[in-house]
Protein backbone atom coordinates (compact mmCIF):
# COMPACT_ATOMS: atom_id res chain seq x y z
CA UNK A 1 0.00 0.00 0.00
CA UNK A 2 1.10 3.44 -1.04
CA UNK A 3 0.32 7.24 -0.23
CA UNK A 4 0.61 9.29 -3.17
CA UNK A 5 -0.17 12.77 -4.71
CA UNK A 6 -1.37 15.86 -2.43
CA UNK A 7 -4.59 14.63 -2.11
CA UNK A 8 -3.07 11.31 -0.42
CA UNK A 9 -5.27 9.17 -1.81
CA UNK A 10 -4.99 5.60 -0.50
CA UNK A 11 -3.55 3.43 -3.54
CA UNK A 12 -4.55 -0.64 -2.44
CA UNK A 13 -3.55 -3.56 -5.03
CA UNK A 14 -4.14 -7.35 -5.21
CA UNK A 15 -4.04 -10.46 -7.32
CA UNK A 16 -7.26 -11.48 -7.89
CA UNK A 17 -11.31 -11.00 -7.03
CA UNK A 18 -14.15 -11.17 -9.16
CA UNK A 19 -17.65 -9.51 -9.74
CA UNK A 20 -21.10 -10.61 -9.04
CA UNK A 21 -24.45 -9.78 -9.79
CA UNK A 22 -26.53 -11.35 -7.40
CA UNK A 23 -25.55 -15.27 -6.48
CA UNK A 24 -24.08 -14.75 -10.37
CA UNK A 25 -20.41 -14.79 -11.45
CA UNK A 26 -20.02 -11.42 -13.47
CA UNK A 27 -15.97 -11.68 -14.24
CA UNK A 28 -13.11 -13.42 -13.09
CA UNK A 29 -10.60 -10.56 -12.34
CA UNK A 30 -6.80 -10.52 -12.42
CA UNK A 31 -4.35 -8.02 -11.28
CA UNK A 32 -6.23 -4.78 -9.65
CA UNK A 33 -6.05 -1.87 -8.34
CA UNK A 34 -8.39 0.82 -5.99
CA UNK A 35 -7.19 5.00 -5.88
CA UNK A 36 -9.65 6.30 -4.00
CA UNK A 37 -13.08 5.56 -5.76
CA UNK A 38 -11.03 4.27 -8.55
CA UNK A 39 -11.11 0.74 -9.37
CA UNK A 40 -9.46 -1.16 -12.13
CA UNK A 41 -8.55 -4.84 -13.02
CA UNK A 42 -6.92 -6.93 -15.55
CA UNK A 43 -10.23 -9.13 -17.06
CA UNK A 44 -9.41 -12.79 -16.77
CA UNK A 45 -13.45 -13.57 -17.68
CA UNK A 46 -16.28 -12.18 -18.14
CA UNK A 47 -19.52 -12.48 -18.28
CA UNK A 48 -21.06 -9.89 -21.06
CA UNK A 49 -24.74 -9.58 -20.10
CA UNK A 50 -24.24 -10.01 -16.61
CA UNK A 51 -21.84 -7.46 -16.30
CA UNK A 52 -23.40 -4.96 -17.70
CA UNK A 53 -26.48 -5.61 -14.85
CA UNK A 54 -26.89 -4.18 -11.61
CA UNK A 55 -26.08 -4.01 -8.60
CA UNK A 56 -22.76 -5.05 -9.41
CA UNK A 57 -20.58 -6.46 -6.58
CA UNK A 58 -16.21 -6.72 -5.89
CA UNK A 59 -15.53 -9.48 -4.14
CA UNK A 60 -12.03 -9.55 -2.67
CA UNK A 61 -10.67 -12.63 -1.45
CA UNK A 62 -9.22 -12.48 1.99
CA UNK A 63 -6.29 -14.97 3.74
CA UNK A 64 -9.71 -15.74 6.68
CA UNK A 65 -11.76 -16.92 3.94
CA UNK A 66 -14.30 -13.99 4.68
CA UNK A 67 -14.04 -11.92 1.14
CA UNK A 68 -13.98 -8.52 0.86
CA UNK A 69 -17.40 -7.01 -0.80
CA UNK A 70 -18.08 -3.76 -1.91
CA UNK A 71 -20.56 -1.99 -4.76
CA UNK A 72 -18.92 -1.39 -7.94
CA UNK A 73 -20.66 0.70 -10.96
CA UNK A 74 -20.27 2.57 -13.84
CA UNK A 75 -18.52 -0.18 -14.61
CA UNK A 76 -16.90 -0.38 -18.56
CA UNK A 77 -14.53 -2.95 -19.83
CA UNK A 78 -11.57 -1.67 -22.76
CA UNK A 79 -9.07 -3.53 -24.17
CA UNK A 80 -8.89 -6.36 -21.27
CA UNK A 81 -9.22 -3.89 -18.49
CA UNK A 82 -12.39 -3.44 -16.28
CA UNK A 83 -12.74 0.09 -14.60
CA UNK A 84 -15.64 1.18 -12.18
CA UNK A 85 -16.07 2.90 -9.51
CA UNK A 86 -16.53 1.38 -5.71
CA UNK A 87 -19.75 2.49 -3.76
CA UNK A 88 -19.66 3.96 -0.18
CA UNK A 89 -21.23 2.18 2.59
Amino acid sequence: MAVSGSTHKIVIEGAKASVRFGYQLAATLGAWRVEGAAFSAAVVTVDGFRITQGPLVLEIPNPDGIPTRRGLTDVTIHQGRLSGRLIKG
